[in-house]
């Protein structure tokens, strides 16, 4: 895993560059971003373009031998382009016209913003795209950040409308597909469709699922833009962009298809815990097809931004290094080289503080530089993963829609079923639930809640091959556009499993257990009716009338868990596995037949046999 830095000279005088460039040198650092946010600098005014302290910039960097990381600045236009053309600016839901002075407050719907930043873009790419310095391109920054995918313009309304029309071939198909007629939606023509804009109570779902994916449609086709202009203007570089995985607001499997390289920003204190960071890390590399993801930026000590900002203590920044590296992660940039003196980030930590003495991330990226450049190539080489998780962002919008519990999420329900397999020491595959499942010996399916041919179809290939596949609660119980379905539950494969979804509840006390395995069921609790003879309940519910209902069923290679809890798929897994689960707060990697442990209860890495 190679490990860089990014850097912003725009915001420092140009006497210290050099001493900046010579540090990374000597610290081991392999490469630098840069540029992600300089469009003012690039372009102080309409095609006033100031090129000469970047030429400077590049040409230290690659004098000392470090490779280019490249932004393109379309995250942050400058408020002399707003003012010009203030129809770039995004809507907020109310109909107030989001203001400058932030970042990510431009619509990608609108044509002048797409206009404006392919004109930058190919500025940019014609000027270093045939530049030895510059080996990769970072397309964008963070889209849909800040919520700031969906936009209520009127360019907005209008495109939506044609999103609509290509869908659905006629506005009867449409209402028939929303069930329009509840509550006497129905729409008399596609021009007569609104976007959901804030009304008395609940939009319709399939509306609000429908502008989720139109809004994610739009970023893709303003990043298709720049990648089109890099693509011709800059052959032979690597295309990525950074996501930020906390987020589900843009389809970023949509984003991986374009750029084949995809990156994550790896902010550990804005997770739910190490597994949730494991988890980030196995779904970059999901969303690039299996291509080796990158983290383009790493949390080197305290940030600024979460709710409460705690400390990282020592070892922490080494352990997070070690982390990505485990999970295949090829290169890392630490965010960032110098803590920000001015701006919105002046409690963000850099690997320097703000007087440019080394803070302590510097000396642990070192050491972790030493670590890995030492360490067997056995240790970094990822095998391939016995087990896959499928995940889906339209399954995420769905629940996010109507999630019958306050707080519930897709993320939360993957993630039990990812702590579960890092505690059975299992790599994990972070997959299309539409792609082919028959490689591996287990498929976990914890919140597969959109239930389509294709799905099924796939998830019925990988159990004809001898795959063992098991749902969730709520899995397959919808259709495409987020309608109940008129058939037993799971969707499509009921028969298969010989039984089928009798109750499916919430129980936000938590009181529930399951039995035999002694632990709590979970938020939600699908309770199973069984209909042959030849179905194994491997667990009942232990709770009030729930008490020796079928919570955990078996027919074959098919398994249905009606309880949602990271307890009870890690033990469930552990049992279809045949192995010991690890404690909790530890994650478990098997490598060239060495059991490798983060604890991160005590920040330490262990390894044995």
């Amino acid at each position: 895993m190679r490990l860089g830095v990014c850097w912003y000279p725009e915001q420092w005088p140009e006497s210290r560059w050099a001493a900046d460039v010579a540090m990374m040198r000597d610290a081991g650092l392999e490469l630098v971003r840069i540029g992600e946010f300089a469009w003012n600098r690039y372009e102080p005014a309409r095609e006033q373009w100031d090129w000469d302290w970047l030429d400077r910039a590049v040409e230290q960097l690659h004098g000392a031998g470090l490779e280019v990381v490249l932004g393109t600045p379309t995250a942050t236009p400058p408020i002399w382009l707003a003012r010009e053309r203030p129809e770039v600016l995004t809507t907020a839901s109310d109909g107030s016209r989001r203001q400058v002075g932030s970042r990510r407050h431009t619509c990608p719907t609108s044509p002048a913003y797409r206009e404006e930043s392919v004109r930058v873009v190919a500025a940019l790419a014609e000027r270093y795209g045939t530049s030895p310095a510059v080996t990769t391109w970072q397309v964008d920054n963070e889209p849909g950040n800040h919520d700031s995918a969906r936009c209520w313009c009127d360019a907005c309304t209008l495109a939506f409308r044609g999103w609509l029309r290509a869908r659905y071939a006629t506005v009867d198909d449409l209402n028939e597909a929303w069930g329009a007629v509840f509550w006497s939606q129905v729409w008399p023509s596609f021009d007569a469709v609104e976007l959901p804009r804030p009304t008395v109570t609940a939009h319709n779902p399939a509306l609000e699922l429908a502008h989720r994916r139109f809004a994610s449609d739009q970023v893709v086709d303003a990043l298709r833009e720049q990648v089109v202009q890099l693509t011709a203007l800059s052959p032979g570089r690597r295309l990525l962009t950074n996501h930020y995985l906390g987020d589900a607001v843009v389809d970023c499997r949509d984003v991986g298809r374009l750029t084949g390289l995809v990156g994550h920003d790896n902010y550990p204190h804005g997770a739910s815990g190490p597994y949730d960071v494991g988890f980030r890390h196995d779904l970059c590399r999901g969303l690039a097809d299996g291509v080796a993801p990158w983290v383009v930026e790493q949390q080197p000590g305290p940030v600024n931004w979460t709710p409460t900002n705690p400390p990282v203590p020592p070892g922490q920044v080494r352990l997070w290094g070690w982390q990505a590296a485990l999970h295949g992660v090829e290169t890392l940039l630490f965010f960032r080289w110098r803590a920000a003196r001015f701006g919105q980030e002046q409690y963000h930590a850099g690997l320097l503080r703000h007087d440019a003495t080394p803070d302590r991330g510097l000396a642990e990226a070192v050491r972790l530089g030493q670590e890995l450049r030492a360490a067997a190539p056995a240790l970094l080489a990822r095998p391939p993963a016995r087990v896959a998780i499928t995940y889906a962002y339209d399954d995420a919008w769905a629940l996010e829609i109507d999630p019958h519990l306050t707080g519930m999420t897709h993320r939360s329900l993957v993630l039990a079923a990812h702590e579960a397999a890092s505690r059975c020491g299992q790599d994990v595959d972070v997959v299309d639930p539409e792609g082919d499942l028959t490689a591996y010996d287990v498929v976990l399916a914890p919140a597969l809640h959109l239930c389509t041919p294709a799905r099924v179809a796939a998830l019925t290939a990988a159990l004809d091959a001898g795959v063992t596949v098991v749902v969730g609660p709520r899995a397959l119980v919808k259709d495409d556009d987020d309608a109940w379905l008129d058939e037993p539950l799971p969707g499509g494969l009921a028969a298969r499993l010989g039984a089928r979804v009798g109750d499916a509840l919430t129980e936000p006390t938590g009181q529930v257990a399951v039995a035999p395995y002694d632990v709590p069921a979970g938020s939600w609790t699908d309770v199973y009716e069984v209909h042959a003879d030849d179905v194994t309940v491997l667990a009942t519910y232990d709770g009030g009338w729930l008490t020796g209902l079928p919570a955990v069923v078996r027919r074959g290679g098919l398994v249905a868990t009606g309880a949602a809890s990271a307890e009870v798929w890690t033990a469930l897994l552990g049992d279809l596995l045949g192995v010991e689960p690890a404690p909790r707060g530890v994650e478990v990697f098997w490598r060239d037949g060495q059991r490798v442990e983060l604890d991160w209860r005590t920040l330490t890495l262990e390894k044995g046999t």
